[in-house]
């Protein structure tokens, strides 16, 4: 375990194998009080809350989860680890080791529907759900992201577009995905690649891959019936051309799940964590407060 400041906070940089797969995480706030366990989205890493963080950890214990394949946790070796059943199964195996239950549960897109398989199959170790813009429009309601036409996007975006040759690029890059940009989201970024004589992602194309397929093989609408906790779903308002993808999930969630909170954040795109962090943690807080 390494220790380091990141502004005013004390982030504990936290390694450890289970089941001989190495397992990163990162830790910080105050560790009496409720606790927040984060799990990102496809091709992200566990740093990506950061911003986010600094904004809970007065009154949150935060525990920030490198997913397999990403950031500095061992990618699963089988494709069907990748699957929603079983990498909620692994990642009970994981927290039954660095935490006790019960406890609040985040996830941003592929995160989202991670938290929501974990939520269903065990209901008894969750305070709440919350979900960052997932877990309710994608693949289900965005009728023009069929199978072959996510699956062959994802394995052309990692053939051809997944190393940059300078950072430069890099940002160019995924400035596109925020509304916003400052040191501490390039930081972030930083994360998500390993420098070799280029930038490379650190996901292999065998791990988005996996995860596409999981995506479309268990959906995330099944999880609904089986939620029993409060969620709040924390969505994007950009593109405006998801809107009527958003409306179709929203009324699925609130069909299905009796506590539910839907939180529209105004000039926002998928990464609303990083477009709007302060909100987003007030959100949480006042969330929180009411449970």
């Amino acid at each position: 375990m390494i220790s380091f400041k990141q502004g005013e906070s004390i982030v504990k940089d936290i390694n450890l194998t289970i089941e001989g797969l190495d397992v990163h995480y990162y830790e910080l706030g105050n560790n009496t009080k409720p606790t927040i366990v984060c799990l990102h989205g496809l091709g992200n890493s566990g740093a990506v809350f950061s911003e986010l963080a600094e904004y809970l950890e007065d009154d949150f214990h935060i525990l920030s989860f490198d997913n397999p394949g990403h950031g500095r946790t061992a990618p699963f070796v089988n494709e069907n680890g990748y699957l929603f059943s079983n990498i909620a199964k692994w990642y009970n195996n994981v927290f039954q080791q660095v935490l006790k239950a019960p406890f609040y549960i985040l996830g941003h897109s592929w995160g989202a529907d991670i938290a929501l398989h974990y939520a269903k199959m065990y209901p008894e170790k969750i305070k709440g759900i919350i979900l960052l813009d997932g877990g309710y429009t994608f693949p289900d309601f965005q009728e023009d992201m069929t199978f072959s036409k996510v699956y062959d996007g994802w394995n052309d975006y990692m053939e051809n577009s997944s190393v940059f040759d300078t950072w430069h690029d890099v940002i160019g890059e995924y400035k596109q995905y925020t509304e916003r940009w400052n040191e501490k989201i390039e930081q972030m970024v930083q994360t998500l690649f390993n420098k070799k004589e280029k930038y490379e992602l650190i996901n292999s194309k065998f791990t988005v891959l996996s995860i596409i397929k999981a995506f479309f093989k268990e959906s995330f609408t099944a999880t609904y019936p089986y939620i029993k906790s409060p969620l709040i779903l924390i969505h994007a308002t950009l593109p405006e051309d998801l809107n009527n993808a958003r409306r179709t999930g929203i009324n699925k969630l609130k069909q299905h799940i009796e506590n539910v909170t839907i939180v529209s954040m105004e000039e926002t795109g998928h990464m609303v964590h990083w477009d709007n962090p302060k909100k987003v943690a007030n959100e949480i807080h006042n969330w929180v407060s009411k449970c």
